[in-house]
């Protein structure tokens, strides 16, 4: 099983923005240590409380002269407020300064942070530019001379500069939470990552069933492909411990994101704005209790309780790739340190995929 990282840096009012890109390199630092595969991070804009990562590929070249084996990338890149182009030459960028450690995946990001509006992104074809985005990422990484005609996109013929240093392309996820988003990932034929913070084991289970069933569909294999799965994590030495130590940072970050989510609801009514249909799915919401994320959302425990809850996660839809999110909302700094090590040490070498990994990833 490959474990990795995420974070999205979240910076509350109390917090310092240095503090907090100083303490994720220093996670990196540790990661590269430990083993653990590669380290996440998040593209989310005009929202500080939210997360501090509106320029991911600065805080990622900082992290990759810091680090030496592991892997880097975005997740996700929000596909529909860039140029492909412009990305795809960011990321190739990263993968030769990490001589060939850069992963990217794709999505469309965090719909209530006001990224669309901000630029001028029509919500309601988010699915059609991910897709089409994917497809000039692909083409400016392996094509001498890149000329695209597409439905969005008209690409002159031009030299995209630099290429990747892993051939034919670094390894490529589609981020979902739609059975939309998965269909897309199907089609493409790329990895996808699914994640249970916002979404119930029931309905990422029939994510997971829906991208493998597609892949199928679409005439490509389903043993050279990855599913990966998005966990908000935290351990100690015992369950009461763990939850103890994890329950206001992680409450922190879900108060964080359902005032995010309330504020844009309430500002796109004043507008008279339709809601985007991504917004009305998420999990999250009134109600939601720290007994509720332990059960559905995330896994907190001691290293026994971790390796069950993998496991189980793993088993009941194939993933192969596990994200965890150590350092969600305010959960201080000095507890996601142990919890990595514990994770790297008593974890890791327990938990097993129900199938060979890719080659190339």
């Amino acid at each position: 099983m490959k474990v990795s990282l995420f974070t999205e840096i979240q910076c509350p009012a109390d917090a310092v923005p240095v503090n907090r890109l100083d303490e994720f390199l220093e996670q990196a630092e540790l990661a590269d240590t430990l083993g653990f595969r590669g380290f996440w991070i998040a593209e989310i804009h005009c929202q500080p409380k939210f997360s501090l990562l509106s320029a991911p590929y600065a805080v990622l070249g900082a992290a990759s002269q810091r680090t030496r084996r592991l892997r880097l990338g975005v997740a996700v890149n929000t596909l529909p407020v860039h140029h492909p182009v412009h990305l795809a030459e960011q990321a190739a960028m990263l993968d030769l300064l990490t001589h060939g450690r850069m992963d990217f995946a794709a999505g469309g990001g965090h719909p209530h942070s006001r990224v669309y509006e901000c630029f001028g992104v029509d919500h309601q074809k988010t699915h059609e530019l991910i897709e089409e985005s994917v497809k000039v990422i692909q083409a400016a990484w392996t094509e001498d001379v890149l000329k695209f005609e597409g439905r969005f996109f008209q690409i002159p013929e031009v030299v995209v500069n630099p290429k990747p240093l892993q051939k034919p392309t670094p390894p490529i996820y589609v981020a979902a939470s739609s059975p939309e988003g998965v269909e897309v990932a199907a089609r493409l034929g790329v990895n996808l990552f699914l994640p249970i913070h916002t979404r119930t084991q029931e309905q990422v289970l029939s994510l997971a069933n829906g991208y493998w069933a597609g892949l199928k569909k679409h005439g490509h294999q389903a043993g050279s492909r990855e599913l990966g799965l998005l966990v908000p994590m935290h351990l100690a030495k015992t369950i009461e411990e763990a939850r103890q130590r994890a329950a206001d940072g992680i409450m922190s970050y879900y108060t964080i994101i359902g005032e995010v989510r309330s504020s844009y609801i309430d500002w796109l009514t004043r507008r008279g704005s339709p809601l985007p249909a991504r917004l009305l799915k998420t999990a999250t919401g009134e109600g939601l209790t720290f007994e509720r994320v332990c059960a559905e959302h995330a896994v907190v425990g001691d290293s026994d309780t971790a390796v069950a809850g993998l496991q189980l996660l793993a088993d009941k839809t194939r993933a192969g790739h596990i994200l965890a999110w150590m350092n969600i909302g305010s959960t201080p700094h000095k507890f996601v340190l142990e919890s990595m090590e514990q994770l790297a040490r008593e974890v890791m070498p327990r938990i097993k995929a129900d199938r060979p990994a890719r080659p190339d990833a």
